[in-house]
């Protein structure tokens, strides 16, 4: 008679092999190499097509603001245009806080061109809060160099057809712009491609040449021309 007992088969072991899981693991590693930078990339065209957005706007505004006005400068309590160098939000006498004004505020009186605004032009600029990229945003006014001078990261003047590096705008003519402070450079070269998309240069020549100039000595600063009288 047979001895019975306990089989001596075994069944397969439950679950994944140590090196299996290694397998599976790797594979998702690959995966996210690839699909991570895409999703950063997405990210970032979204963030400098809102700070374009926001840009279009800005120049909107302004030249609503001229239309009205007869001028790109803010105007200081008497009603008479004056230049103002900061742009800064905070500064009641720019024109980025002008351009925020309802016009029944306090502020808008009676006297010399005050009767010809219509504002808010603006919902809100906030210097210290910009759209997505960069540190700080301002909306100066200044006079613009002599017709023909070569553009730098700093001076007041754009090359606006793109095709020589010097300065198209008239001299001497007062000219409100758009400043943002702390933009890398990979941001500004596809903001510009936005904004000067008909500009065929170099990137080192569209940093300079174009609406957009950006200059990376000043921590990255970039201007960008609104409009000028």
């Amino acid at each position: 008679m047979g001895r019975t007992g306990k089989s001596s088969s075994r069944h397969p072991q439950a679950g994944m092999s140590l090196m299996e899981m290694i397998g599976v693991l790797g594979v998702i590693a690959v995966l996210a190499a690839m699909i991570v930078p895409k999703v950063f990339d997405v990210i970032m065209d979204s963030k400098v097509e809102a700070l374009a957005v926001a840009i279009q706007t800005y120049e909107t505004a302004v030249t609503n603001y001229y239309t009205d006005i007869g001028t790109v400068l803010p105007l200081n309590q008497e009603g008479i245009p004056q230049v103002e160098t900061t742009g800064d939000s905070s500064v009641p006498r720019s024109l980025a806080a002008r351009l925020t004004l309802v016009s029944s505020d306090p502020l808008v009186l009676t006297t010399n061109l005050w009767p010809k605004f219509r504002g808010p032009y603006l919902e809100q600029f906030v210097s210290q809060r910009p759209p997505e990229l960069g540190v700080k945003m301002f909306l100066p006014t200044g006079v613009t160099v002599p017709l023909g001078t070569v553009v730098t990261g700093t001076n007041l003047g754009w090359d606006l057809n793109g095709d020589d590096g010097k300065s198209d705008l008239p001299s001497g003519v007062y000219v409100a712009y758009f400043k943002l402070e702390g933009l890398s450079e990979e941001h500004f070269l596809k903001l510009d491609q936005i904004i000067d998309p008909l500009v065929s240069a170099t990137p080192a020549e569209k940093k300079l040449r174009g609406r957009a100039k950006w200059d990376p000595a000043h921590d990255g600063t970039l201007l960008v021309y609104l409009a000028h009288r």
